[in-house]
């Protein structure tokens, strides 16, 4: 069965690469209601994957709302994998990720500052593409980041991550407007054979076990992309 956990917290690790304070922001219960809510209906749809090498979250659109942070919990273990920010700086609005546990990285870029690569679909995400990648990595913070590629419009992020300390390859598709503070989680989807890679955007092809994994949102959004 496949679970995610999900929640927001005003808490989070100061990471080399990241951005230099942590705001304060208030906690809303109703919010943080919905996405329990939403993630319980993700793990009411997971079904038995033995035979599924790409697990698909269907779509999500989970909305960060700004000074929040949204751990998720990609593989339904004990863990969360990853932490997405939404937080107001000195600088101005920011956006940025991170990978909690070695070897975790980002596909990414150095340029004065650690980046995460707007992907498009098809790109492969794999042990090279992560290879220049960090743990943690900005999406979007106005001028203050220069070469972010997240500032605008819907791009995908690759990433690798541990499952019982062996790395696993996912990507994320996320919607941000840098300058509106606005960070929304469309959908994700993650290989389950360590060490085996994916493509951006790449979901379970249409069959009994991937479409079950999917879920029904999953399908909704497949035959809206198939069409």
């Amino acid at each position: 069965m496949i679970k995610t956990t999900v929640d927001i917290s005003n808490t989070s690790p100061r990471t080399e690469g990241d951005a230099p304070e942590r705001p304060i922001g208030e906690r809303d219960a109703v919010r943080r209601a919905a996405y329990a809510l939403a993630a319980g209906a993700f793990a009411a749809a997971g079904a038995d994957r033995a035979d599924a090498a790409i697990v698909y979250s269907g779509s999500l659109d989970w909305e960060i709302f700004q000074g929040n942070a949204l751990p998720v919990n990609l593989d339904g273990d004990a863990y969360d994998d990853i932490l997405l920010k939404n937080y107001v700086f000195g600088g101005g609005n920011y956006q940025g990720l991170s990978v909690n546990f070695f070897p975790g990285k980002i596909v990414g870029f150095t340029a004065g500052f650690n980046y995460v690569t707007a992907l498009s679909g098809g790109e492969m995400i794999d042990f090279a593409a992560t290879s220049s990648g960090s743990f943690a990595a900005s999406l979007a913070y106005g001028a203050a980041n220069p070469n972010a590629e997240f500032n605008a419009g819907e791009a995908i992020i690759g990433l690798e991550f541990p499952i019982n300390a062996t790395s696993h390859f996912g990507w994320l598709r996320v919607t941000i407007d840098n300058a509106a503070g606005t960070f929304v989680v469309n959908d994700y989807a993650y290989q389950d054979v360590p060490g085996e890679g994916l493509r951006a955007g790449q979901i379970p092809e249409p069959g009994a076990l991937g479409l079950l994994a999917a879920g029904s949102a999953g399908l909704a959004a497949l035959r809206r992309r198939k069409s």
